[in-house]
């Protein structure tokens, strides 16, 4: 009898064991927990970001139709544009000029979008190139935080990098092309760094900088290869790379995941560290994440590097990810509206050589200032006089030398560069009788040869 006891207790054990194996066990990612047990951990132990962004689940939540706005604003046909013609390019290597021209596109296209944009100039290891910059400046004024997205543009000799990493740059100008419409209360920096294929060597000079004059970066997104997915399961998945101090960044994005699923399709897996440009901020100070494709991409550092490899649909809702988690770390403030068409008011006719002093007047719905951008309509131009207060007006003087109709067209811009409409105001100046007189004598000199007697 208690040979069976035991057989059965044994029995009873080895059925316990089972069904805590089947419990534990997730069969999708080993021991990396499911969609739906990460969403149960993150609703119930996490904490947010730091202290010092105060971003919490709730206002991810309060926040939801702003950013599902911006999430599907990002779409294959505005990422796609940007991968094909920076592959364009073709190799882009550290220092050539196809690396070059490359960067000069970069900027201009950040020009285009009326960013805040610069060369960031680096010198180191022996190599010189340009980081490419653009700001968008944050609605708070009292905030310094900044936030950084970040890809690197240069490859290796002989690899279109469309994967490696034009992939990333494509979406850092995807999210400034969507973000710049938006006010956001902390300051985004959009960041096309090159010499990453020598050791991340632009963003090393970037990061030194940037800690040598205090700057307060809270995070730093670094996109690194996001477009690579054969299977269903590898395009529904991918990876964080994360040092310790980071851990909040992959928790947020992971949140971020959860919240927006049905928009984005996509489930996170943290890991540990790996070198790409937000290395050096590491090194730093800073913290900062690396997004990177689930499967490695076999194509990586050969010709084969281009977009005909590419998964352009994963490369997208991945891009969706990095943007929402982007814009709610930078915390969506008020909405930036452009400036009303400016009023202009003064004299419509006048006499030449006189100068007339005309107002303009433009509202900014956020009440910001505003500046002013006047075409006299004889060649002159006054370019953005100001900023000045919203709603003031603005006094200019001018003087028409010569008679003629004249249309004076202003616009006006606020302080993030978004531009109001064209207004217009016509001007006449008529010749004045002492030059009619003299016009009708040049036209009849005889007779004003027989007034020259008479005089």
């Amino acid at each position: 009898m208690k040979k069976y006891r035991n057989l059965l207790k044994n029995v009873f054990l080895i059925v316990i064991i089972i069904l805590l194996m089947c419990i534990s066990f997730d069969p999708v990612v080993g021991n990396i927990p499911s969609r739906l047990d990460r969403k149960y951990i993150l609703n119930h132990s996490f904490t947010g970001v730091k202290e010092s962004t105060k971003i919490l689940k709730g206002s991810i939540q309060s926040c939801n139709d702003l950013i599902i706005d911006i999430i599907e604003q990002m779409n294959k046909t505005l990422y796609l544009g940007y991968l094909e013609n920076l592959t364009a390019f073709g190799p882009r290597v550290t220092g050539t000029n196809a690396c070059h021209e490359a960067g000069d596109y970069i900027y201009n296209e950040f020009e285009n979008m009326d960013l805040d944009s610069r060369y960031h100039y680096w010198e180191y290891g022996g190599y010189s190139d340009r980081n490419i910059e653009a700001t968008l400046l944050g609605v708070d004024g009292t905030s310094d935080e900044i936030f950084i997205i970040c890809g690197h543009y240069d490859t290796v000799a002989n690899c279109p990098g469309a994967d490696d990493d034009a992939s990333g740059v494509a979406t850092v100008l995807s999210a400034a092309n969507i973000l710049r419409n938006y006010g956001f209360n902390h300051t985004i920096r959009f960041i096309a760094f090159s010499g990453e294929e020598q050791w991340m060597l632009g963003s090393h000079e970037y990061a030194r900088e940037a800690y040598e004059n205090g700057e307060n970066i809270i995070a730093v997104l670094n996109v690194d290869m996001i477009g690579y997915a054969i299977t269903p399961y590898q395009g529904s998945n991918i990876k964080i790379f994360k040092n310790e101090a980071s851990k909040w960044i992959s928790d947020f994005t992971l949140n971020v995941s959860e919240e927006f699923y049905e928009y984005i399709f996509l489930d996170v897996i943290p890991l540990g560290e790996s070198p790409s440009d937000q290395l050096y901020f590491w090194e730093y100070g800073y913290d900062g994440v690396f997004y990177h494709e689930y499967e490695f991409n076999e194509y990586y550092h050969t010709p084969q590097d281009i977009i005909e490899n590419m998964n352009i649909t994963y490369a997208t809702k991945f891009s969706k990810l990095i943007l929402a988690t982007l814009a709610l770390l930078a915390q969506p403030g008020e909405v930036n509206l452009p400036p009303k068409a400016p009023t202009i008011s003064g004299p419509s006719n006048g006499k030449p050589g006189t100068e007339y002093t005309y107002s303009f007047n433009s509202l900014d719905p956020n009440d910001h200032d505003v500046s002013y951008y006047i075409l006299w309509g004889d060649g002159h131009v006054e370019l953005w006089d100001g900023p000045h207060p919203s709603g003031s007006n603005i006094e200019i003087a001018h003087n028409y030398n010569k008679e003629g109709a004249f249309t004076i067209q202003a616009k006006a811009k606020d302080i993030f560069n978004s531009e109001s409409n064209w207004s217009y105001f016509e001007v006449e100046i008529p010749r004045t009788r002492a030059s009619s007189y003299h016009w009708f004598l040049e036209r009849f000199p005889l007779l004003d040869r027989l007034l020259g007697l008479i005089r």
